[in-house]
């Protein structure tokens, strides 16, 4: 028995030792990862927008967003089952007995009704012919002065068909431009001074989405181009170049953006777009500082604080590269992307998106030089 009972105390020792050997393997595997240095050696690859230009990169590997699952809510109420009274057999031969009651109970009431009510209808004809013949005369002795009138026949009246417009996207001049995919513009200081009389009347654009500034600076052409797009009621949105790298940042710009939203009383229906890129200034700071967590927690801040501002009458939702929006951003700050800039044939963003910004290099009447365009889903 004591043989026995080593043989036990041995064996469940040896299998709770493996297991922690196990247990400290798979913790070891997961918490491996690249050092910093490592892991903020990669640029994007090309220009995700005007201000930075970048050549070399290298893929961190894509986010893999989980969608959250809704939950299912089941229902506790059941039917309850009407029992019968009466069998099956029984019932069918009452219901046929009454059948043939009824059957000879509305023959007879049939038969009886016809004959006590023949002598009445008799007399309800003769009125009628008689009331008939009353009316045809004076109508008779009514037009014997001028003869009998043929009655008038009214012909029918033209209406008028109003021209039904298609569903879908104008240009501020009224040209249509489609049901599912339009073209809008982004422009800023680079664009220099716009023609925006030749822009509505030439183009085939939808929109515009001005860049309000960077930081807490307002862009400089910005004030001229807001009040001309409110002149020619062209439809537009706005966009911030973020240079935050701590919630008190991310704080800075929010107030900037709210602030100049009240100041020229702005009503961005296409939209407010927190513009997430890479970016290096003369002071050192960088863009590659920023880890996924922080993006999220930076990118919240302002969505959330711009979204308050304006009572959610307008969507706060980000602007990004499609490599960098992929390789650089978080689950959550990802969620909120919403205009994906990838200058090629397709845009292969693995999430969704209402504007995809197709190239820099477009040509637009009104505007000298390159402008950015993107589709609008």
């Amino acid at each position: 028995m004591k043989k026995i009972a080593v043989l036990i105390i041995i064996t469940f020792a040896l299998v709770g030792f493996n297991e922690g050997k196990t247990e400290d393997k798979v913790i070891n595997v997961n918490n491996e990862a690249k050092s910093k240095k490592e892991y903020y050696v990669s640029v994007v690859p090309y220009v995700d927008h005007d201000d930075y230009y970048k050549n070399k990169y290298m893929s961190y590997g894509s986010v893999n967003v989980t969608p959250t699952k809704n939950e299912v809510k089941e229902d506790s109420k059941k039917e309850v089952a009407i029992e019968e009274n009466i069998a099956i057999s029984d019932y069918e031969f009452v219901l046929e007995d009454k059948n043939k009651t009824d059957e000879i109970s509305v023959e007879d009431q049939e038969e009886n009704q016809n004959e006590a009510n023949f002598e009445d209808e008799q007399v309800i004809i003769k009125d009628e012919v008689s009331q008939i013949e009353e009316e045809n005369d004076e109508t008779i002795e009514q037009d014997n002065d001028t003869g009998l009138k043929e009655p008038v026949i009214e012909e029918p009246k033209d209406e008028v068909n109003e021209e039904i417009k298609p569903l879908g996207y104008y240009s501020p001049n009224g040209k249509y431009l489609g049901d599912t995919k339009v073209k809008v513009i982004d422009v800023s200081y680079y664009q220099g001074d716009i023609n925006w009389d030749t822009f509505v009347q030439e183009s085939d654009c939808y929109g515009v989405i001005l860049r309000l500034g960077y930081w807490n600076a307002l862009d400089k052409k910005f004030e001229r181009n807001i009040n001309e797009i409110k002149r020619l009621n062209i439809p537009y949105g706005i966009y911030l170049f973020s240079y935050s790298t701590t919630l008190n940042g991310a704080l800075t710009e929010a107030r900037f953006t709210n602030e100049m939203i009240d100041k020229y009383n702005l009503n961005p229906t296409l939209g407010i777009y927190y513009d997430i890129e890479s970016w290096s200034s003369s002071n050192g700071s960088s863009s590659n500082t920023i880890s996924k967590e922080q993006y999220d927690k930076i990118i919240s801040t302002y969505v959330t604080n711009v979204s308050n501002h304006v009572g959610n009458r307008f969507k706060v939702r980000v602007y990004s590269g499609r490599w960098y929006a992929m390789n650089r951003l978080g689950t959550i700050s990802k969620a909120y992307v919403d205009w994906v800039a990838e200058y090629n044939s397709t845009c292969k963003y693995d999430g969704k998106y209402s504007m995809w910004q197709y190239t820099s290099k477009g040509s637009v009447p009104g505007i000298s030089g390159n402008v950015d365009i993107s589709y609008l889903y």
